[in-house]
């Protein structure tokens, strides 16, 4: 299996600095054009999974529509649930001051619920499971994976052998993929 991580394409809340967690934006044109100009290596076959929330799911269905398949669902694409923070603007209501607070210290560790933040072991677990599950039944498969900001980052620090919530590279570029020739042995044994 060849695996391919993509964020989502940029929307609108991405330009604003408005945090979307489970809620929803739209693409901007931009992002649109910019996810149909993706190169992807050719590939017997081609498997398309993406979050279902909006923004993914019509980033995904643009690829698969490109690459003559489906798109598969799953719940545990979806990013991480920001709580009280979701549909806010990055620092600028002083009645969250404690919440943003929070929100730049993420990194340092793990969340535990404050503010109503999915907790780190819930959201690890999600992203723990779907990655287990891909290396079962897609051997010959290219396999794309678009998702979200934060899920990729954490994604990637298990894929690279450090805690979820670690920065490690930080959040990935929208629409930029990244590509693995298969998924580590502890990852897809999970």
């Amino acid at each position: 299996m060849k695996l391919v991580l993509l964020r989502h394409g940029e929307t609108s809340w991405n330009i604003e600095r408005r945090i979307h967690g489970w809620l929803d934006s739209p693409l901007t044109p931009a992002a649109i054009e910019q996810i149909n100009h993706i190169q992807l290596p050719t590939a017997a076959s081609f498997v398309v999974w993406s979050s279902d929330l909006g923004r993914a799911a019509h980033t995904a269905q643009i690829l698969a529509d490109k690459l003559g398949t489906q798109v598969r669902y799953d719940v545990r694409l979806r990013e991480r649930n920001f709580g009280l923070l979701q549909g806010e603007q990055i620092d600028k209501k002083p009645q969250l001051k404690a919440a943003w607070q929070w929100y730049h210290q993420r990194y340092h560790k793990p969340c535990n619920g404050e503010f109503c933040v999915e907790d780190e072991s819930v959201f690890e677990h999600r992203i723990r499971t779907f990655l287990s599950g891909l290396s079962s039944g897609h051997a010959q498969d290219l396999v794309v994976v678009v998702g979200h900001g934060e899920w990729l980052r954490a994604a990637l620090n298990l894929i690279n052998g450090r805690v979820s919530w670690h920065q490690g590279d930080g959040i990935i570029k929208q629409a930029e993929p990244i590509f693995f020739d298969c998924l580590p042995p502890a990852l897809s044994e999970a």
